[in-house]
């Protein structure tokens, strides 16, 4: 399973913590950003468990203000028809006004 952390950071930390975070085992890697936050780190782990342990950690570096964390949803996998976007529903639901497809 994969999630993104969010971290802000205290001023002249990012980088700081940048490199601590690629010492913590789970984080496959951790970039500067713009924007909100200030740093972003990608965690590979197989239990819930393990993400929070990856999390104390992150939590606990020296300059690290807060978090966010993000788990990634895995993608569906089709089955049957690929173009039917809406299973399930009988064919006359599928489609909105004028027969284009609904929503």
């Amino acid at each position: 399973m994969e999630a993104y952390v969010l971290v802000n950071v205290e001023a002249n930390m990012s980088w700081q913590v940048v490199e601590f975070m690629l010492k913590i085992e789970g984080v496959k890697t951790a970039r500067v950003v713009t924007g909100q936050f200030d740093v972003i780190v990608l965690v590979q782990f197989s239990e819930l468990d393990d993400l929070g342990k990856i999390i104390e950690r992150i939590q606990r570096a020296k300059g690290v203000l807060r978090t966010q964390t993000l788990l990634t949803i895995p993608p569906q996998r089709r089955t049957g028809n690929a173009n039917n976007i809406m299973p399930g529903l009988a064919e006359e639901e599928k489609t909105g006004p004028d027969n284009y497809p609904d929503r």
